[in-house]
């Protein structure tokens, strides 16, 4: 696999998806022992100032940058919806490796393929439509010239729809929705 940033990342087996998950969960790990502190040593407003103003947390693939744990949250989750994302394609589409991603703040698509027959927006949300995150993504894969768009999304709640003018949207599993009952 190469890597140009911590943010792009090029894919070409699940093997790269699979180092960059375990990165992740490390980080996670990370998080809830500090969480576990914090509750401990500080009266709980104290405690719950921390998480949200302080610098609890750590990017989840850079742990020498400091975050919020809400943005450590926040990134966590929409980093997996992307590796599950592009999972999701390799499975699909081997033919089209590398996929490119860029995650989090990194500037293009969510993923492209070294093919250039596909482009994908991905996000993690508690429900598709809040912020109304799918429409926006939808349509700004709808501008793609790319044979075929996706908009993935990790949400423990259904979208109604799976196709919007040639647009696939597509319910991420992956097992920690689980944990907060999964698609439903």
């Amino acid at each position: 696999m190469t890597e140009t940033t911590l943010k792009r990342q090029t894919i070409t087996t699940t093997v790269d998806l699979d180092r960059l998950e375990a990165v992740i969960s490390v980080s996670a790990a990370g998080a809830i022992h500090e969480i576990k502190r914090l509750f401990d040593s500080h009266d709980p407003l104290d405690a719950l100032a921390v998480l949200k103003f302080g610098e609890a947390g750590k990017d989840p693939l850079d742990p020498q940058r400091s975050l919020n744990i809400l943005e450590q949250l926040n990134q966590t989750f929409t980093y997996l919806a992307s590796l599950a994302a592009a999972r999701w394609l390799l499975n699909r589409h081997p033919e089209c490796t590398p996929l490119i991603l860029n995650l989090g703040t990194a500037s293009g698509f969510d993923i492209t393929s070294g093919c250039g027959r596909f482009v994908a927006e991905t996000f993690a949300v508690t429900h598709p439509k809040s912020n109304d995150k799918l429409r926006k993504d939808i349509e700004k894969v709808r501008k793609s010239e790319a044979a075929y768009r996706f908009v993935f999304f990790l949400s423990p709640i259904a979208a109604s729809k799976t196709m919007d003018e040639g647009v696939t949207v597509v319910q991420l599993d992956h097992p920690v929705m689980r944990s907060v009952g999964g698609p439903r």
